[in-house]
């Protein structure tokens, strides 16, 4: 197994986390759920979101950099 050759210990190393992994940090660089889905050849939506588990963190900083508000100047 990958783990005892690489000498790891208490954590989880298995291709399943390598695929997660790898889905996740793709949308974390600004890949698009749409192609991920394809990159991972899946038929549903569903399954991508297995993949792709983001932290609240994530969530709000793709809202910060996509908010329909950026660029709105607002004068009260």
């Amino acid at each position: 197994m990958a783990s005892k050759q690489a000498d790891l210990k208490g954590v989880r190393c298995s291709c399943h986390t390598f695929r997660h992994t790898f889905a996740k940090y793709s949308v974390k660089n600004g890949a698009g759920i749409f192609e991920l889905q394809q990159i991972l050849g899946h038929t549903s939506m569903e399954m991508v979101r297995t993949y792709v588990n983001l932290f609240s963190d994530d969530v709000m900083e793709k809202h910060k950099a996509f908010s329909p508000l950026n660029g709105l100047e607002i004068g009260i």
